[in-house]
């Protein structure tokens, strides 16, 4: 289905005034149908998040935020994590899709943590999976020191750069010294996932003030490209020791090869992924 941007931008507009967030859900499950969607193939991302748990020997507990409707990608990392907490800043979870996503996964031959359908929160935790919301995660009640991982897919780009900050702050916090974060990151333009007509980097055209107008509570997107996310890791105490950067538009458009003159290339990426550790406590050396 192809949706003109702009018209989405307006009906975005609608529900942040409205704060009709239901009906977001709703245009998602039965317009849309994004949310819907069966899985027959393992997501990529999810892979990644696995690829990297086995590369560093990581085990133990996992957090994340941002976890979505279905918890697939968890449901998924349950095969490698004894225990994974799970956090949104609204309640987004839907067991109907969790289970849906159980039995997919199940089909594709892949062996979770557990067998059992999931219902409700109680049958999550059989797979070792916790579930928070509405849960904020740069105040976590978590001790400092005790998570060994960190992942997150695809959130990033909707929050704020200054919460990001405080976000990663708190991870620092309650990350084990060989704890280490997997982050996956989307910088593109999300209207133009539902829009063929435009470039994926049609919001970096805009000025703040233009941009506003179609920047909304309810899909926000910091337009941060991705040494600015390097810079903000660093400030708060990591160190990136892997990154991989996907280009995925070559036709660059010339108003941002101007605006963008001087930058690193990688202004121009299209997403990327983080394995970040923890810088050494130099009180501690």
């Amino acid at each position: 289905m192809n949706i003109p941007w702009k018209l989405k931008s307006n009906i975005f507009s609608f529900i942040d005034i409205f704060r009709a967030q239901k009906l977001l859900y709703l245009i998602q499950k039965y317009v849309t149908k994004r949310s819907q969607k069966p899985i027959s193939v393992i997501d990529k991302n999810w892979n990644t998040h696995l690829q990297t748990i086995k590369k560093y020997s990581v085990s133990g507990v996992l957090f994340e935020f941002g976890a979505g409707k279905s918890l697939a990608q968890n449901l998924y990392l349950s095969q490698v994590m004894d225990n994974q907490f799970v956090v949104d800043l609204n309640h987004m979870i839907d067991h109907r899709l969790v289970e849906r996503a159980r039995e997919s996964l199940s089909k594709l031959g892949i062996r979770l943590g557990s067998s059992e359908k999931v219902s409700n929160a109680k049958d999550l935790e059989k797979f070792g999976i916790f579930y928070r919301a509405p849960y904020d995660a740069s105040k976590t009640d978590f001790e400092s020191g005790s998570i060994d991982i960190c992942v997150s897919t695809n959130t990033l780009e909707h929050i704020p750069a200054a919460s990001i900050t405080k976000i990663f702050q708190e991870m620092s916090r309650i990350l084990k010294p060989s704890g280490i974060v997997s982050a996956k990151i989307d910088y593109s333009d999300h209207y133009a996932h539902t829009d063929r007509s435009i470039t994926l980097h049609n919001f970096l055209i805009y000025t703040e003030t233009q941009w506003h107008r179609y920047n909304h509570r309810c899909h926000y997107q910091n337009r941060l490209r991705h040494n600015d996310y390097v810079e903000i890791f660093q400030k708060c105490g990591f160190t990136v020791v892997e990154e991989e950067l996907w280009y995925d538009e070559d036709d660059i458009d010339s108003r941002l090869e101007k605006k963008f003159e001087g930058n690193h290339c990688s202004w121009k990426a299209t997403s990327a992924h983080f394995v970040l550790k923890k810088q050494p406590d130099r009180n501690s050396m």
